[in-house]
């Protein structure tokens, strides 16, 4: 399996989006920074969404590709 390191970096970025939220909440009093942390979690979530798509077309076009692959190979060994 290979890794992709900008859904680490991402996974990463929300986590610690959550816990500024959690600290926004708790010890702040505006709410300009809870709405910051909440943004940057978004983002995140949004970006994992896509790189995991993302990910998930290139699956699917190198099997379909390796499928052609070995129909081509089925073919002149039949001839």
């Amino acid at each position: 399996m290979r890794i992709n390191w900008m859904q680490i970096v991402r996974l990463v970025m929300m986590v610690l989006a959550i816990a500024g939220i959690i600290y926004a909440i708790e010890y702040m009093e505006r709410g300009i920074a809870v709405w910051f942390w909440v943004a940057l979690l978004g983002i995140g979530f949004v970006g994992l969404l896509y790189t995991f798509r993302l990910t998930q077309r290139r699956t699917i076009a190198a099997r379909r590709e390796q499928a052609r692959r070995e129909k081509k190979r089925g073919r002149k060994s039949r001839r």
